[in-house]
């Protein structure tokens, strides 16, 4: 049977804890992970009444699982391995060093004193929602009639993935030269290796940028590529890998690396992406452009609504995904701020980001320091990280899935307070 499980923790070595009980169920006879969430931080759910002392930030995962175990039977499980690392009876709210909860367990609808699934409260929390739909967006839960991704979106609560930049480039546009000196690429800081997502390019995309051959492409990510890789070794709970190219050649052998996100910011301009696509199982960021480099006298016409355009583009580009095999759920879509589109434009479809959910797939937003601020910033583009978080701060609340950024460690200091105030 296919389950799907939350995992949270507030108490000690938070992620440790994590990934104490992810091992443990592993280790279940018969039982094998199958696809497993990054790390979500959340505020703690209480009561109105709890202790000021209780509210501790939540760590929250999504696991999806294969067992022979019936219900009643993983549920005694996941108790003992609750037992096992440290976890008392307290009252409920209370913080707790480790939570197992069972979501959903295949089709099956089940209500007894000590077991309902689906989980109480699941279609209605963010903390539950937003790593599932991270591995799940399509699936449906019994008794509901939308997905996850569609649950998610219809909470109050905005609780977004974060994906750093590492842009190994001499020329990039606000960061050029920084991960890459005399032509060796220098090592991550760790501020960069917290969040869902860490985002690794080897090819400048800034207007009048020079292209780059997939060799010497390659050549600047691999190492660190090969770095990260032994950033996390041994670990299940790490950031998801994304190469940032157009080259199938670079795409193919960044999978081979370990990277499970492929960022295509032609929009598959490269007839052999789909092909490579089709043969992984990666996800994928379909971004719309109009040319890369960035071309500002190549922008949507004036005249045109940019939601409209772009809708239609996703629609065309995603029935092409889907006569190759590849699930609407792999998809991540992305507006392509800075490409193709002028700073109005592109304030339009930050302001109507909400529209580009109807496609029914996750939404990411790449906003971070581009051309779109300068009517209203004189500030060079790596100088513009506060005008960046107002705009990552209104995305958020819009609900939108996963920002891009440069600066991942202030985002989220700011998104943990934001998010207590709105």
């Amino acid at each position: 049977m296919t389950v799907l499980l939350g995992l949270g923790s507030n108490l000690g070595d938070r992620c440790a804890n994590l990934e104490k009980a992810m091992g443990a169920l592993a280790a279940l006879s018969g039982t094998s992970l199958l696809r497993w969430s990054t790390v979500y931080e959340s505020e703690a759910l209480l009561a109105p009444d709890s202790p000021p002392t209780w509210d501790k930030p939540f760590l929250n995962v999504a696991v999806e699982l294969s067992t022979p175990l019936k219900p009643h039977g993983l549920l005694a499980a996941t108790q003992e391995i609750e037992r096992r690392l440290g976890r008392v009876d307290a009252e409920r709210w209370a913080p707790r060093i480790i939570d197992v909860d069972m979501l959903a367990y295949d089709d099956e609808t089940i209500c007894t004193p000590d077991l309902v699934i689906p989980h109480v409260g699941v279609s209605e929390r963010a903390f539950v929602l937003a790593p599932l739909a991270e591995i799940v967006p399509s699936r449906r839960l019994p008794g509901t009639k939308e997905n996850i991704l569609q649950l998610k979106r219809r909470t109050n609560v905005s609780l977004p993935a974060w994906m750093s930049v590492i842009n190994v480039t001499p020329d990039s546009f606000s960061d050029g030269g920084r991960w890459l000196k005399r032509d060796e690429p220098t090592t991550v800081q760790p501020e960069f290796l917290g969040g869902n997502y860490i985002d690794v390019g080897g090819e400048s995309t800034r207007p009048g940028a020079v292209d780059v051959d997939p060799e010497t492409e390659w050549r600047r990510v691999a190492p660190v590529l090969e770095h990260l890789d032994q950033q996390f070794s041994g670990r299940l709970l790490r950031p998801k890998i994304s190469i940032d190219t157009r080259s199938a050649t670079t795409a193919s052998r960044a999978i081979e690396a370990g990277a499970s996100i492929v960022n295509d910011v032609s929009g598959l301009a490269d007839p052999a992406m789909i092909e490579v696509l089709a043969g992984s199982r990666c996800d994928i960021v379909l971004m719309h452009s109009l040319s890369v480099p960035a071309d500002p006298t190549n922008v949507l016409p004036l005249e045109c609504d940019p939601l409209a355009a772009l809708c239609s583009w996703f629609a065309e580009h995603l029935e092409t995904l889907g006569r190759a095999g590849i699930a609407l759920e792999r998809v991540i879509i992305d507006p392509g701020i800075g490409f193709g589109k002028t700073a109005t434009q592109s304030l339009e479809i930050i302001g109507r980001a909400r529209e580009l959910m109807e496609l029914d797939c996750r939404v990411m937003f790449g906003h971070s320091r581009k051309s779109y601020l300068e009517p209203m910033t004189r500030v060079p583009p790596n100088e513009r990280d506060p005008e960046t978080l107002a705009v990552s701060a209104r995305l958020a609340s819009r609900g939108v899935d996963i920002l891009r950024v440069h600066t991942l460690d202030s985002h989220r200091r700011f998104w943990r307070v934001y998010q207590r105030t709105e």
